[in-house]
């Protein structure tokens, strides 16, 4: 039990510090700086579950969410949610429904804010929908009394339509991914759970697009960048042979990005990352030879053996994934020439790989620090683990814990800046020079 404590514990830390960031007891600097005020808002929902495989229907489904916007395109949101499913095996072997309760920390995007102007109309146009992505813990309970936890990972639709100066009515969509082997009929590939609600929201603020920041970008084709990296990867397999001779799970990777710094604090970036990678390493037997390529025996006649390193099988893969940045250099306010960015992320995203071709969702966490150069350009450094399916990965490890599969990779590169960029840099009052 001790993994799944971790899990749970793992995502209600998570949530405590980011609520703790978007809570109203921070200072006036911060709150000038990473939200507008008065932005809360409080959605409930009912509807039902759909799960795969088993190709069953559950009712009721629900939940409450707790959410803030940070910035004009970007929310944040604390979800607890109960859904029906998926079917479990209980302790007297009969597969079942169950009943789950999900903890997540998510992230809504408002497209409107990012490419159009936006009214207060009734449905959102041009783009009513808002995209969801989502990161937490699912507790399964059985008939028995005993609970399962595992880490799920969340990609959705959100759709409002204003009601008035403060209600909101939206129907929602989600996919809810969950680890392998979980689901009583699953025995090798991700379970799904689809989830359709309709609900309300409360809105603290009538005017739900007045929500600029300090700092934030005014005009949307500027605070764009691009960058390319490379370094090294290497297979985790709960970090088992990190260091071992022979083991190969070493191997070059490469990072491609493409985001915008949407204000002095919030940054989204979109990334390619992956190529090369291997299958868990074994260790294996093999006779000891002599000069002439002969099997030592002892003084019984029997043959001797040595330990080796077998490394396993080489393969491709991708990783795309959405990761929400946080500028822990102007965080508390914004400092003019400033050339060192901190910059922690947590995302998620697609995960494929093309030998033996699976598909699967990905979760990722890191830091990536930015080092100014010029107006047009920044070297950065970029450290961060994708957790995996096991099956994509190719395998698990000593102990069987999903948490510790995944690919550990640091790449260094350039990030190129396009256009004006007002968020990340200024120059100091007065200076001629960088």
């Amino acid at each position: 039990m001790t993994t799944k404590h971790n899990i749970v514990k793992g995502t209600v830390l998570v949530a405590a510090l980011l609520v703790a960031l978007l809570s109203p007891s921070t200072t006036k600097a911060q709150e000038s700086a990473a939200y507008a005020d008065n932005t809360f808002f409080l959605s409930f929902g009912a509807g039902a579950t759909y799960n795969m495989p088993g190709q069953s229907l559950g009712l009721p489904s629900g939940g409450i969410y707790l959410s803030r916007w940070l910035m004009r395109p970007l929310a944040f949101r604390v979800a607890a949610e109960l859904v029906s499913g998926p079917a479990v095996t209980n302790s007297n072997g009969n597969t079942a429904a169950a009943m789950s309760f999900l903890g997540s920390a998510q992230f809504m995007w408002d497209v409107n804010s990012t490419f159009f102007h936006v009214y207060n109309k009734t449905v959102p146009v041009p783009c009513p929908v808002y995209p969801l992505i989502g990161l937490g813990a699912i507790l399964t309970f059985g008939e028995d009394g005993n609970y399962t936890s595992d880490f799920q990972a969340m990609l959705g639709a959100h759709l409002p339509v204003r009601l008035g100066a403060h209600w909101d009515f939206f129907l929602e969509y989600k996919c809810f991914f969950v680890p392998e082997n979980r689901v009583a009929s699953s025995t090798s590939t991700t379970s799904y759970m689809h989830t359709a609600t309709v609900g309300f929201t409360r809105r603290w603020s009538d005017n739900p697009y007045h929500r600029r920041t300090g700092f934030e970008s005014r005009n949307t084709g500027e605070d764009w960048f691009t960058g390319f990296g490379v370094g090294a990867l290497f297979n985790s397999f709960e970090f088992e042979h990190v260091f071992a001779k022979g083991s190969k799970l070493w191997n070059i990777t490469g990072d491609m990005m493409v985001g915008r710094n949407y204000s002095n604090i919030w940054t989204i970036r979109f990334e390619l990352s992956g190529f090369f990678a291997r299958h868990r390493a074994h260790i294996g037997q093999v006779a000891i030879l002599d000069d002439n390529n002969v099997p030592v025996v002892d003084d019984n006649g029997n043959i001797l053996y040595q330990d080796v390193m077998r490394p396993g099988n080489l393969y491709l893969f991708n990783a795309l994934h959405t990761d929400f940045m946080i500028n822990l250099s102007h965080l508390g306010n914004f400092r003019r020439g400033k050339k060192w960015n901190f910059l922690p992320y947590l995302g998620a995203g697609p995960v494929w790989r093309y030998k033996d071709p699976s598909f699967g969702l990905g979760a990722d966490v890191g830091l990536m620090c930015r080092r100014y150069i010029d107006n047009m350009g920044d070297f950065f450094f970029d450290a961060k683990y994708i957790m995996v399916p096991p099956r994509i990965a190719g395998g698990v490890g000593p102990s069987g814990s999903i948490l510790g599969v995944g690919y550990l990779m640091f790449t260094v590169g350039y990030i190129s800046n396009w256009g004006h960029s007002t968020t990340r840099y200024r120059m100091p009052v007065n200076s001629c020079v960088d």
